[in-house]
């Protein structure tokens, strides 16, 4: 006899009390999972039509639009459209750089700026009688405190920190020149396959660099060169004389190091890099990533790295194809199953807390301040907004109304793209998210 023939009432059985107690637990344990799985069922239908209808009223339900949802607490996908596709995900490319940073380097990682004397300075010595040098090993926040305290609210590390070092060893004048030393890096300044227009969205990169390298609103042409100038002008109005001009160059054999200036912790540097999605961090830490892991400062071998950490973290490789940190290069494609694939193998690290906090956080902060506010998806949603000419981009984690913990990738492509249709679309989904009971 089947179980259902023993739970159906209008069935023949054997009468006693013990059958008939077993017969009503499991229909009782019968009609508690139906109702524990019916509500569930009926959210993920309902959210998943919501979806669609945003989608259709925004006029981005089409080809070029990348949809996929996840669900964390029950492990199954919610939603997807057209989620396979690569799509140009413009700074929703920094999650993969973002990720790859946490991966290799711990969260308190900091990145050194190291000054040395080319000739002994001896106790009770005024002058230095050898050249100094600055040398760069990538550190992308290092800056001037006033540029810190106004472009990032973080302290970090500062130039005037070599100089007060200076002043702390009664030096008064430097007999020799000032070099900056960015010879960790390549002397690629830009990545190769941007577009010209889209270079100054991004300052040369260098392992030596000041202020994103930034100078009267102006890029730099010559970054360790301009670092070198900025320590000269720095000393002199410290009272250090400098005989010797500012000039580009490598740290000689023998050279002793005498100070070294570090960042901000790597966890820091990371909400910089994702909540006001910064570029020169992106492709600082990307010709970092490929230094440290396979001794070439350069663009290619970080990407290495990037795609190395994907595969690792369960990424397909059909999922991506990766030019840059950034995402400023239009070749880039991500798909949004890859994304959300990686936001949920970053969720199960233990560092997931501070890639979290490394996101933008909705009506608060970062590119996401003025968006969603009033809503309940308002600081709640944390997320990697992402927008180019031809892409228009939100990616991030939300709890549902009943706690859920969701994964969204939303890439919406177009050229140009509409970007009022795009952010609203995406907009409305994270209220939808926030709001729905799954």
């Amino acid at each position: 006899m089947s179980r259902r023939q023993r739970l159906d009432p209008h069935c023949p059985r054997p009468a006693g009390p013990r059958r008939f107690a077993a017969a009503v637990l499991a229909l009782f344990l019968l009609v508690t999972l139906l109702a524990a799985a019916l509500p569930a069922s009926a959210g993920a239908s309902t959210i998943s039509r919501r979806i669609s209808a945003i989608l259709r009223d925004n006029g981005v339900a089409t080809s070029r639009t990348g949809v996929s949802v996840y669900d964390r607490t029950t492990g199954a996908p919610l939603y997807g459209w057209n989620s396979g596709a690569l799509l140009a995900p413009a700074s929703n490319m920094k999650l993969v750089t973002s990720s790859a940073a946490l991966v290799t380097w711990p969260a308190d990682h900091r990145f050194p700026t190291s000054l040395f004397f080319t000739l002994p300075l001896k106790p009770g010595q005024r002058t230095i009688y050898g050249d100094v040098y600055l040398k760069g090993y990538g550190d992308p926040a290092f800056s001037t405190l006033t540029y810190q305290r106004e472009a990032y609210g973080i302290k970090t590390g500062a130039i005037q920190e070599f100089v007060a070092y200076l002043k702390s060893l009664g030096v008064r004048k430097i007999q020799g020149r000032v070099f900056g030393d960015a010879t960790w890096f390549d002397a690629r300044r830009v990545v190769s396959s941007w577009s010209p227009h889209l270079r100054i969205e991004c300052g040369p990169l260098s392992a030596l660099s000041l202020n994103e390298n930034w100078y009267a609103g102006e890029r730099v042409d010559d970054p360790p060169l301009y670092v070198a100038r900025r320590f000269r002008t720095l000393l002199e109005r410290a009272g250090i004389d400098v005989v010797g001009a500012a000039r580009a160059g490598k740290v000689p054999e023998g050279a002793r190091r005498m100070h070294t200036v570090y960042s901000a912790p790597l966890a820091t540097l990371l909400k910089v890099l994702n909540k006001d999605s910064d570029n020169f961090f992106a492709e600082m830490l990307l010709k970092g990533l490929g230094r440290d892991v396979y001794g070439v400062g350069s663009t290619a071998a970080g990407l290495r790295v990037a795609r190395e950490t994907l595969a690792a973290l369960g990424v397909p490789d059909d999922a991506y194809r990766l030019y840059d940190g950034s995402g400023l290069c239009y070749l880039d494609r991500l798909s949004a199953k890859g994304v959300v694939r990686l936001l949920r193998a970053m969720r199960l690290r233990e560092d997931w807390a501070t890639f979290r906090a490394s996101l933008a956080i909705a009506g608060v902060d970062g590119t996401l301040a003025t968006r969603l506010r009033g809503t309940a998806a308002a600081g709640d949603f944390r997320g990697k907004t992402g927008t180019l000419r031809i892409s228009c981009c939100l990616s991030g984690c939300v709890q549902s109304a009943d706690g859920h913990q969701v994964f969204v990738a939303m890439l919406m492509n177009g050229d140009p793209v509409d970007v009022y249709r795009a952010r609203r679309a995406q907009d409305q989904i994270a209220v939808a998210l926030a709001r729905a009971d799954l």
